[in-house]
């Protein structure tokens, strides 16, 4: 099967040439021609066998080359770009199902990941040309599109072939995309239409808490054992109803075997949704008056935290989540300074040393709270250093205050003292707790 579609790919692409009149450029393909024939009869005549890690290499080499010869011959004949690319999909999903036909593994992979490639390739392409609202029209028929392939593979094609399970997990994923399109159409007010998403979320990562902490029972459940029930003959197994224990169990076996991959998508969505409002919060120039934007920035912030904790709980956290969490909520801080003293940058620069040590102190008589039970070392070392940005913050706000330089530079130097001393005994105090917990 290599040889044929490597001979097929190079002679395609010296028919190319050939037809554009660039003779010369035939040496290239008929080089590499002759030089798979030579490893194809030396294999076969020696070996007697593939190298299976060369073969993968020479077939995705092969594919390159024939979806190059495509879209080169697409566009010999004035066939716009964006049509090339689309073409390149449509083939791409014929050689996927073939490959599921014909029972190709390395087809399955190759044209998968081509056909990512080339959708990529066109959202740029389209991005470049036509703006930001055609790609996003685009995305959403791409994002369809692949929806579509993927429910074909996972509910037709597995009834005759061997799909993958991760494609199963995929499917979910796209279906949650799809589903995300369609109340982007029907919301209108694109903050309230985020405040769906964190809800959406929330009710996901509380199914899949309940689902992992909900062991379905076995088929069998054991009676009371006794001797008067075992002299009476009496059953002591009872069978449970087969097919709810069944789907109970594929449920629970699903959720609790989701790959890692997964787990860094469903936690990555709860974060991409915070930046893309901290976007829009700057590109709206920080407008700070209270409004439906200005109330939603606090709902949204307020259960993004919630989510992280909810993320947690399932242990679908990573560093940059934990990382992100404490810079959230001190940028939701400021914003509440900001817009409770109508920008008067002297009372906020004041309240906001005052919080910060505060913040800071707390770290002392976090243990003795239920907090302590879900926070980790790395979650301390974060919110120290949020505390020592927050202290680079606070400084330049001093600087653009009108507070005279001989009392200002006196007060920075005191602030800056103070804070040190502070984030100094508590990485000591937290050691010292850690090492007490784990003696205990």
């Amino acid at each position: 099967m290599i040889l044929f579609v490597s001979i097929l790919s190079v002679s395609m692409f010296i028919a190319y040439f050939y037809a554009i009149w660039l003779w010369y450029l035939w040496l290239i393909p008929l080089i590499l021609l002759i030089w798979i024939l030579v490893y194809s009869i030396w294999d076969i005549s020696i070996k007697n066998k593939v190298n299976s890690l060369v073969i993968k290499y020479w077939l995705f080499l092969a594919w390159i080359i024939i979806l190059l010869w495509f879209f080169l011959s697409a566009k010999f004949f004035d066939v716009s770009t964006t049509n090339s690319i689309l073409f390149l999909i449509a083939v791409n999903i014929v050689f996927f199902l073939g490959s599921y036909v014909f029972k190709y593994e390395d087809g399955k992979n190759i044209a998968h990941i081509w056909f990512l490639v080339s959708a990529i390739s066109l959202l740029i392409y389209t991005r470049i040309v036509y703006g930001a609202s055609t790609t996003f029209q685009i995305f959403s028929h791409i994002w369809t599109l692949y929806f579509a392939l993927i429910w074909f593979t996972v509910f037709v094609l597995s009834i005759k072939y061997d799909v993958h399970k991760n494609f199963q997990y995929l499917f979910f994923i796209l279906a949650g995309g799809v589903i995300v399109l369609v109340l982007h159409k029907l919301i209108p007010n694109f903050y309230v239409f985020l405040i769906v998403l964190v809800l959406l979320l929330q009710l996901l990562y509380s199914t899949i808490y309940y689902i992992l902490n909900h062991k379905p029972p076995t088929l069998y459940e054991q009676k009371e054992i006794s001797v008067r029930r075992i002299l009476a003959w009496e059953r002591i197994l009872k069978k449970q109803p087969d097919w709810k224990i069944k789907i109970a169990q594929e449920v629970y076996d699903f959720v609790s075997d989701i790959p890692q991959a997964v787990k860094y998508c469903l936690e990555w969505i709860n974060t991409f949704i915070i930046l893309l409002l901290i976007y829009l919060y700057f590109k709206n120039t920080l407008s700070l008056k209270w409004s439906v934007e200005q109330l939603s920035y606090r709902v949204i912030m307020l259960w993004f935290i919630v989510n992280v904790y909810s993320l947690k709980k399932i242990n679908y956290t990573s560093v940059i989540q934990r990382l992100i969490t404490f810079l959230v909520i001190n940028f939701a801080i400021y914003i509440s300074l900001f817009s409770a003293f109508k920008w008067d940058i002297e009372s906020v620069a004041l309240f906001a040393i005052v919080r910060n040590i505060l913040s800071t102190s707390m770290v002392f008589s976090i243990h003795k709270t239920k907090i302590w039970s879900y926070l980790k070392k790395i979650d301390y070392s974060f919110w120290i250093f949020t505390t020592l940005l927050a202290l680079i913050v606070n400084i330049i706000l001093l600087l653009n205050t009108q507070i005279q330089k001989a009392f200002l530079f006196p007060m920075i130097l005191l602030y800056v003292w103070i804070q040190w001393f502070m984030v100094y005994y508590s990485i000591k105090y937290i050691k010292k707790i850690q090492e007490v917990n784990i003696e205990s």
